[in-house]
């Protein structure tokens, strides 16, 4: 499988915010999404620490776990400035104050192990936002999720792209 042709980003452009007001019930959705366990922040992590790993072995492999992460620093930054627009501070804690720490990244070091929790995280992650969805007001702030979950799509089809072959290789 040539992995440079795996499509981890979904076409088009990422909503803006428009007619933001002050909405703590809105950050606090947002700052769930961004630092909570199988947030934004943690997805980058993880997928740092898995192209490290993998590009020991295989270097498409650890370039393709980096490209998700860009995705993912992407969503991160477009929630934090969400955040921000609905009257937040980005300060990388949950909506109850938790500060984030790196217990919340996926340390597997088994490839196959990697992608089942990245499938399962992602899929966590799109049920987050479309709860998201149905809570918050602004429209834009739910057209932005809606893309966002575009991108998340794209990363299971990946890592099961990915999966595929790793079990055929019997990794």
């Amino acid at each position: 499988m040539d992995l440079d042709d795996i499509i981890v980003r979904a076409k088009g452009e990422y909503p803006k915010i428009e007619n933001a007001t002050d909405d703590m019930q809105t950050v606090a959705i947002l700052k769930d999404l961004a630092f909570a366990k199988e947030g934004e922040l943690a997805a980058i992590l993880t997928y740092i620490f898995q192209s490290t790993i993998a590009d020991k072995s295989n270097s498409e492999l650890g370039e393709l776990f980096e490209e998700i992460a860009i995705v993912e620093m992407t969503h991160l930054g477009l929630l934090m400035h969400a955040i921000s627009a609905f009257g937040g501070v980005p300060k990388y804690e949950t909506s109850n104050g938790m500060a984030f720490n790196s217990s919340c990244v996926n340390y597997n070091t088994k490839l196959k192990d990697m992608l089942e929790q990245d499938i399962k995280t992602e899929q966590d992650g799109i049920n987050d936002y479309n709860q998201a969805i149905k809570m918050v007001r602004n429209e834009s702030l739910k057209n932005l999720i809606a893309r966002i979950i575009l991108d998340e799509q794209k990363h299971i089809e990946a890592l099961k792209q990915v999966r595929a072959t790793v079990q055929f290789l019997s990794y």
